[in-house]
Formats: structure tokens, sequence, C-alpha cells
């Protein structure tokens, strides 16, 4: 049996970043070896197993056969006598098919540090192809190693065109779309992956909406530089509800988009009487849900910073308004009343601490 630390880790050594994460390979072992020594599987029928004082996933060497579409439509050899070349062989990108062994001596044979030293995001083989997901995964390894200038190389790009031609995409789950959307926009550089999708045709036939779309690529681009959440960025940028949709955008995602899609303009043009912000107050369902006021007062400071506009008077009435909210209002002894009653006394209660704040401010 011998181990080799495999994938982004060795990638990141040699491009001098601490590794996030540790993948080894195995090879000519066996699951039952490996759980003999401790390693436990994960999984029933997949051969990654973790080390029993690390956790760090360590994986059989393996050789892949795609049968089937989608990232489950493949069938697998473990065998021992799989070697560490026809493993790395499966892999996406030839700067992630390198190898250390346990003298850090590199196994390279597809020129994966020659690429890293080229800055060339070039894939493997044409086995590359044979899962749809790669595609994304490319366009976020552009994002993500954006400050060392990494290029996706020609050849790459005309595989992750046959990906789109193929149709295949169309088999991706959601959730795995998802996931290379959220680690691309947790990048310096998000518009970068939306640059390779364009660039490999995948944008113009899923999503044309941001092909040639200015105002989107400043507002990601803008966006991408605030101190604010990754799901108020996202909510900020304009992709339509079917692109939210299409990938699998998270509920709390979609809700903040739709929260400030609904209350944005009216929050513009509210005038400052008690009364109207009392009921876009209810309407926004602040009073309950104090946290949907908090995020949408950030995302209109980010909305108006982004258009050069000026309506700080009003958002410092609001964060006013949100204190008090996040302090508890004492709306005194309501045992005794009825639901009418009850009613209009948190009313009263509610506009006594509006007319307050507005009479301080204005």
């Amino acid at each position: 049996m011998k181990k080799y630390l495999v994938g982004g880790a060795v990638r990141d050594k040699l491009l001098g970043l601490e590794p996030k994460e540790k993948d080894w390979v195995v090879v000519n072992s066996s699951p039952e070896e490996l759980i003999s020594l401790g390693y436990k599987q994960v999984g029933k029928n997949f051969p990654v197993f973790l080390h029993p004082k690390t956790f760090e996933e360590y994986a059989l060497a393996r050789v892949e056969k795609k049968v089937n579409t989608g990232h489950q439509g493949f069938e697998f050899n473990t065998e021992k006598s799989v070697t560490l070349e026809q493993d790395l062989l499966r892999r996406d990108l030839t700067i992630n098919a390198i190898a250390e062994d346990g003298d850090n001596k590199l196994i390279d044979p597809f020129n994966g540090l020659k690429d890293i030293e080229n800055r060339e995001l070039r894939h493997v083989s044409d086995a590359f192809s044979e899962d749809p997901l790669r595609v994304f995964r490319v366009a976020r390894f552009y994002a993500s190693l954006s400050e060392y200038n990494f290029n996706i190389h020609d050849s790459t790009y005309i595989a992750m065109q046959s990906i789109v031609d193929s149709g295949e995409i169309e088999s991706l789950s959601r959730e795995r779309l998802w996931g290379e959307f959220s680690k691309a926009f947790s990048t310096k550089e998000p518009y970068k992956f939306f640059e390779a999708l364009i660039n490999s045709g995948t944008a113009k036939k899923y999503f044309p909406e941001v092909v040639d779309n200015e105002i989107l690529k400043k507002k990601i681009i803008y966006f991408a530089k605030q101190n604010i959440s990754k799901d108020i960025f996202i909510s900020l940028i304009g992709f339509s509800v079917d692109f939210l949709e299409l990938f699998g955008f998270p509920k709390k995602i979609v809700d903040l988009y739709f929260i400030f899609n609904e209350f944005g303009a009216k929050f513009l043009s509210l005038e400052l009487k008690k009364e109207l912000v009392l009921n876009f107050l209810n309407e926004l369902d602040a009073f309950r849900r104090p946290d949907r006021l908090y995020n949408f007062l950030i995302q209109i400071n980010c909305f108006l910073d982004f258009h050069n506009q000026d309506e700080n008077s009003k958002i410092n009435i609001f964060d006013d308004i949100l204190k008090n909210i996040e302090s508890k209002i004492n709306y005194g002894n309501l045992k005794n009343l009825n639901v009418a009653q009850i009613k209009q006394s948190v009313e009263n209660t509610n506009l006594n601490i509006i007319n307050k704040i507005l009479s301080k401010n204005t």
C-alpha cells in the first residue's frame, strides 16, 4: 500500500498557499485492508475512507467508465492493479493531477507543474467531457485563481463548448450547480466565473441574460468588493427569477431578492409620515422579523452607493427604528384587552416610537 497527496492540496502548495484540506490516493490496497487499519468508509459503495485520526479523505486509486448521463452514471474499478497515473488521468485539470509522495517527490505525468508555471488551466484528457459539472468547475477555478493570472487554454474552452453542445448540463442537479456558483461568489473576482461561462458558450445557451450585460458586470464587480454577506451580494445583482431557480439558489437568497424588489422602490418614494412609515414596516413584517429590516437596510444602502444616490437621513431614521425594535419594545400590560384592543394599543405604541424618531431626525 502506498499513499499520495493529490489534487488541490498539491496545487495550493506549489502556489505558495496553505492547503485548506488534504486529499489522498491509496495505491495497491483494498477496502478490507483500509477498514482493518481503522479507516471509516464514506458511503456503501464508494471507495473513499476517512483516516481514523486526521479524518482526511483517502480514496482508493480508481479508473472510471461512463455508462449513463449525470454524475452517478459511472462504473469504477478499484482493483490493486490500478496505478497512480491511471487515477490522475481521470481528473479535470492538469494542475489538479499532480501527486506528492511521502518523500515530497512530485509525480506529474500530465505536465501540471508546467501549466502552473505558465498559468494555464488545461484539461487532462478526453475524459474531461464525461462530467458536465466540469464546465462550471473550470470557470470557478478561473475566478478563484484570478489573482495568479491563470487563463483557460483554448483546447479546454473547446472541450467545455462540446459539453454545452451535448446538452449534458441539463442532467446536473441544482444542488451541484449551486455548489459551484456558491464557491465562485466567494472568490475575489466572481465575474471571472461568468466570463468563462460566456466565452465557452454556456451562458448564451442557458442564461443569456448575462451576455453583453454591462450593468450586471458592474454590479458583480462592485458588490464583490463590499463588506456584505454573500447572500445579500447575490440578491442585489439583478438576476432573473428563472436564473435563480435554474441553478438552485437557496431560499434565503431568493427571499432577499424578492424583499428588495418589492420594497426598494417603495422605500425610495416613501413620505416620512408616521402612518406611512408604520404601514411600510408592517408590510415588511419588521416588528415580528427585525432581521428582514436589518438585511433590507444593508441592501438599500449598497444599492444607493452603487448608483451614487444619497438617502442617508431616511436610512438613519430606519436604523433608529430598527434599534428600538431589537431592544424589545415595551407594549405594557395587554392581558385584559381583547384582540382589537391589543392591536390598537400595539399600533399606538409603534406610532409613538416612530413619531419620536421622526421628530428627532427631521
